[in-house]
């Protein structure tokens, strides 16, 4: 068996989702697994570096998969993008040892939240960012975004929708950064994420740049590990699994 990777960037408007689901509904995986289906007859472990939720876009997610054939990578890089529809893409294609798992080896995981701050919504980014038209506070967010940072529960900031507990995760970074344009971008970077936890979290740091609550808010939410003592949850179509660190 050979066993290869690719990093596969797609836009999650219409999709329901990354992960396959018993009904049928379109999903990325779906689309994926139909076009190896044609390329890679009998291809296994199919494996994945992030689940996104319905609406929320991928740069650079990472699959894995075995077939029993080995590839002509160009060729076959080709071939997959021909089979694919318009709103996912693959980036490139590598072979890997034979061990690899897309979601058990990633060390890191980085994700971006898009936001135009100013009256007027670019038409090239409407699908891609909210727009909130009250100045935004950028030193406090900056400053807030610095408590997320560390090993926490992060119980207050995840919809906890399977009631597992196991609520502890790693940040790394999370920084916020003005673009030209008027563009905010919120990076987050940690080894895993929980359900909807990115999107919480840029809530809560939009509620605080518009001086709906204080960032001590953020420490009592942690404390208290009660989801309703963080901030609402973003929309879906402003956030982007943008890396994935091996």
């Amino acid at each position: 068996m050979h066993t290869y990777s690719a990093v596969i960037e797609y836009d999650g408007t219409c999709f329901k989702g990354f992960q396959k689901q018993p009904s049928n509904v379109r999903t990325v995986q779906q689309e994926i697994c139909r076009a190896l289906d044609v390329l890679a007859p009998g291809f296994t472990g199919f494996s994945y570096a992030g689940r996104t939720d319905a609406g929320v876009h991928a740069r650079n997610q990472v699959i894995g998969f075995k077939c029993k054939n080995a590839l002509d990578i160009y060729r076959f890089s080709w071939k997959f993008n021909c089979l694919l529809p318009e709103d996912i893409s693959v980036k490139s294609v590598q072979e890997q040892s034979a061990g690899f798992d897309a979601r058990k080896d990633a060390k890191l995981r980085r994700y971006s939240y898009y936001i135009v701050n100013s009256s007027c919504h670019s038409v090239f980014l409407k699908k891609y960012s909210i727009m909130i038209t009250r100045k935004l506070d950028m030193q406090a967010m900056k400053k807030a975004a610095e408590k997320f940072i560390g090993i926490k529960d992060f119980s207050a900031f995840c919809n906890d929708n399977l009631k597992t507990g196991q609520n502890i995760r790693q940040v790394n970074d999370c920084r916020i950064k003005m673009h030209a344009g008027s563009l905010i971008i919120i990076d987050i970077c940690a080894n895993a994420f929980l359900y909807n936890m990115v999107r919480i979290i840029a809530g809560t740091l939009i509620e605080i740049g518009k001086g709906q609550r204080d960032a001590e808010s953020i420490e009592a939410a942690f404390a208290s590990k009660d989801r309703q003592m963080a901030g609402r949850i973003a929309p879906a179509k402003g956030l982007f699994l943008s890396g994935v660190v091996y």
